[in-house]
């Protein structure tokens, strides 16, 4: 089975999934992101966005798109147990949909580097400038609530946004394989040589929405395939879409 979200949406397929008792994996694509899900008896028990798995991943794609596609194909049930019960997680995934809606209105992606400007706790973990994701490692707490702190931060004024992301330090070596996606970015070519990272590659003049477009395109058809690629690629669409609504 498949066809367009815009012909049945994504709530009303996973509730027929369901309904049904169906067992198999359902994937879901909006532009470059996809998702991944695995139902056994009608029950949701495995989610993923590339490599990274489980309810923050789910809970990080839209559950209200307005377009995309999607393709079911049936598995014979596994044994896994349901990630949450089907309503519950319905609910649940919408009520996180509101709050990521509501944070990135300050804070664009968890990839987003800020500064503490009066580095008082819990927000000293900011200090020197770093992103939301490694603060939740810092803290030791999910990244929803990494955010909700971050959101606060800026909103009353103790943390400061810097114009950089996690991904500057990346350091990509175009190897010549796989060269379709580079082929429209031509000007990146010659600087992507392992030798400097991309926030230097930015620096040197190169705009930084060419260099995230090309990291979309390059991670969503497995042309870069780094360890995180699955929130890599959830980050920099979140920070597409705040940049084509500015």
């Amino acid at each position: 089975m498949e066809g367009n979200l815009n012909a049945i949406p994504l709530v009303e397929l996973l509730g027929l999934i369901h309904s049904h008792r169906r067992s198999g994996v359902l994937e879901v694509s909006l532009g470059p992101l996809p998702l991944s899900l695995r139902f056994a008896g009608g029950e949701v028990v495995g989610a993923a966005i590339l490599d990274w798995e489980g309810l923050e991943a789910l809970f990080s794609f839209p559950l209200h798109p307005q377009e995309g596609v999607f393709r079911f194909g049936v598995t014979p049930p596994a044994a896994d147990k349901p990630l949450m019960p089907f309503s519950a997680l319905l609910g649940e995934w919408a009520r996180v949909n509101d709050e990521w809606d509501r944070f990135r209105t300050l804070v664009d992606s968890p990839s987003r580097v800020l500064e503490a400007i009066r580095p008082k706790p819990p927000y000293e973990v900011f200090q020197g400038g770093k992103s939301v994701r490694t603060a939740a490692k810092a803290w030791g707490v999910p990244l929803l609530i990494a955010m909700e702190r971050a959101y606060m931060g800026v909103r009353e004024g103790d943390l400061y946004p810097l114009r950089r992301y996690a991904w500057y330090a990346l350091r990509i070596r175009y190897q010549g394989k796989k060269g379709k996606t580079l082929e429209e970015f031509g000007q990146l070519q010659a600087l992507l040589d392992g030798t400097r990272n991309l926030g230097e590659v930015i620096a040197s003049g190169v705009p930084i929405g060419l260099v995230r477009r090309y990291l979309v395109q390059a991670l969503a058809s497995g042309e870069l395939a780094p360890p995180g690629r699955g929130w890599l690629l959830r980050d920099l669409t979140w920070e597409m879409e705040k940049e084509e609504s500015a």
